[in-house]
């Protein structure tokens, strides 16, 4: 074969019958290599057992608990070892360490993003961190601005310090912290730097969450947004994944 007449389009086109089961072959083997790191991906999960907390109403129970969690550090499974706790949207604090689990689907709400409402799944979990708060779950790990999270019924969870005010009571609440509005006659309260939980009568009409980037109304489930009261989504199942966000 002479080189300098040799042009290789027309070597591939009268060739063509040799090239195409080759060029198959070279598909499939890197699909299957894809899929099977995925799969080994996705098989994968670290156990770890740790000690836990919850609130239910006032009564604290501790308990050890097993979290499963993948290469990328999103909790996958959480087994409780030594108790019966019914997993709903009531917080699961690690208690030695500064980290959330959320067992239930909850809205992320972001209210100086024109009240931005995204759904985190359940397991996510948020952690304190370089003095900054940073939210996990599958696709999506990141430090958020100002937010809370509300479950779509009548908790609401904070990562930054707020005042809780009932009536005349005016309760100041550490970061972490959660407030529990129930029946339209009662708010609870769990304060996680004290470690405190309490409930105390509500008027309809006199009971609000507040810091410097917004305020809740609990009687109606809204925010005040620049003196108009914006609701929040009750149907959190219907909101785009956090993951979504840009």
């Amino acid at each position: 074969m002479n080189n300098k007449n040799f042009n290789f389009i027309d070597y591939i086109k009268n060739n063509y019958k040799l090239f195409i089961p080759i060029l198959l072959m070279v598909v499939l083997f890197i699909s299957f290599f894809i899929y099977y790191n995925i799969s080994i991906n996705n098989r994968y999960h670290l156990d770890t057992e740790g000690d836990f907390y919850q609130y239910f109403y006032d009564k604290k129970y501790n308990y050890k608990g097993i979290v499963s969690t993948n290469r990328k550090d999103v909790i996958v499974d959480f087994k409780v070892m030594d108790a019966s706790i019914t997993k709903d949207s009531t917080p699961i604090y690690y208690k030695k360490s500064s980290k959330v689990i959320f067992a239930s689907d909850m809205d992320v709400v972001m209210p100086t993003l024109n009240c931005s409402e995204y759904l985190a799944s359940g397991y996510s979990y948020i952690e304190y961190n370089k003095n900054r708060y940073k939210i996990t779950l599958d696709k999506y790990s990141d430090y958020l601005g100002h937010y809370f999270l509300y479950d779509g019924n009548d908790l609401y969870f904070f990562i930054e310090e707020t005042i809780l005010k009932v009536g005349s009571n005016e309760v100041k609440l550490s970061p972490m912290s959660y407030v529990v509005a129930r029946y339209g006659k009662y708010v609870s309260y769990y304060d996680k730097e004290s470690d405190g939980f309490k409930t105390i009568t509500y008027d309809k009409d006199d009971s609000v969450i507040k810091n410097d980037y917004y305020t809740i109304n609990i009687s109606t489930d809204s925010i005040d947004y620049y003196g108009s009261n914006v609701i929040l989504t009750k149907d959190i199942d219907k909101l785009n994944s956090i993951s979504m966000k840009g």
